[in-house]
């Protein structure tokens, strides 16, 4: 396994402690929650195509195979274990009336199915609402590893990119539009439609595959300070953007500035070649377990708050961030670490597999 970059650690962190200040205090921190998930999009873009990329120089193809296995082997173990417990949870003692509506069997088949990002025939839980982001990402990777070996073949990555931002583009304004002179009240599907943030995983694709170009924009210390004071500034000042998931601005303006912010500090992440300051630390301890920590928190808060997240008390928020932090740390320490102990065990198989292949 290639080692975890602090670097990038400290950008989960900071990405999965805006959506936390999103989930807990939202009447303040209104736009948090889609700031800290663009990150994490453009973020994504960049590592999996990353994986895709040495795939092929490696073996000359992408080994559609093991890709799909790893990606179970880091996401289904995490995602098991909160299912499960909301499952027991609400069979138990209906704290969100899930049981009582008939609906916990829809939530698992959409938390499982990855579909919540999807217009359903049936009603879902309120517990799996950030579970729209993983289906996201999950549809993205069923089409962007063929798509990126075709371009690879012909030599037309560019192409590959422009088309792929142009379609996805083009798709979320006729959603947007269709939102505002058809049913203006439907904010919340069209927000969350793989169409409309999925120019972030495109992005990110985008930094990798032109890494080593982008990597030369931004060499000397002087520069790359000057670079990352901008992106910063600008994404703290949108998490303060109100009703930023109703605001067809934000899809337009909003989201698009969003995104070459946080492409900037990937790029400036990914490149950092000494270690992060100590003061840091707590940052990269958090991106370490962000993906449970971004699992967990919404559900823990409404178990929490009967139901609700709005106007969250004060003691509530914060034993809502402390229960999501200790649930994602249990779930790095068991159900994830075995589930990196099987993908060892699936990478000694291949190797092995192989070698009396070749023999």
């Amino acid at each position: 396994m290639r080692p975890r970059l602090d670097g990038l650690d400290v950008l989960r962190g900071g990405a999965v402690g805006a959506v936390l200040l999103g989930h807990s205090w939202p009447g303040i921190f209104q736009g948090a929650g889609i700031v800290g998930v663009i990150v994490f999009f453009v973020l994504s873009g960049y590592l999996i195509t990353g994986v895709l990329l040495r795939d092929v120089e490696r073996h000359r193809k992408i080994r559609y195979g093991r890709f799909y296995a790893h990606r179970a082997f880091r996401l289904l173990p995490a995602l098991v274990l909160f299912l499960g417990v909301y499952a027991i949870v609400e069979l138990t003692a209906d704290v969100l009336g899930d049981r009582s509506k008939g609906i916990i069997g829809y939530t698992l088949l959409a938390g499982f199915g990855y579909l919540k990002d999807l217009p359903l025939p049936f009603d879902v839980s309120m517990a799996i609402g950030p579970l729209w982001t993983l289906a996201v990402e999950d549809q993205f990777y069923l089409i962007w590893p063929a798509l990126l070996m075709l371009a690879l073949r012909i030599n037309r990555q560019g192409r590959l990119i422009g088309w792929s931002a142009g379609v996805v583009t083009a798709l979320m304004t006729a959603s947007v539009l269709a939102m505002l002179i058809l049913a203006p009240h439907l904010h919340s599907l069209v927000y969350a439609l793989p169409t409309t943030w999925g120019l972030g995983l495109i992005v990110g694709s985008a930094l990798r595959l032109y890494r080593v170009r982008v990597f030369s924009w931004f060499s000397g210390r002087r520069l790359r300070l000057a670079a990352l004071l901008g992106p910063i500034l600008v994404l703290a000042g949108l998490i303060f953007v109100p009703k930023a998931n109703e605001s067809p601005a934000f899809f337009f303006v909003g989201g698009p500035l969003a995104m070459a912010a946080a492409a900037v500090v990937v790029v400036l992440a990914a490149s950092r070649t000494g270690p992060m300051p100590k003061w840091t630390r707590a940052l990269q301890l958090l991106g370490t377990v962000s993906y449970a920590a971004y699992l967990w928190n919404y559900a823990v808060i409404l178990w929490l708050n009967g139901g609700s997240t709005a106007d969250l008390p004060p003691l509530v928020a914060v034993s809502a961030i402390v229960l999501t932090l200790l649930l994602a740390v249990v779930s790095w320490h068991t159900v994830e670490r075995l589930g990196r102990l099987a993908r060892e065990r699936f990478d000694s198989f291949d190797r092995d597999r192989q070698r009396a292949a070749g023999s």
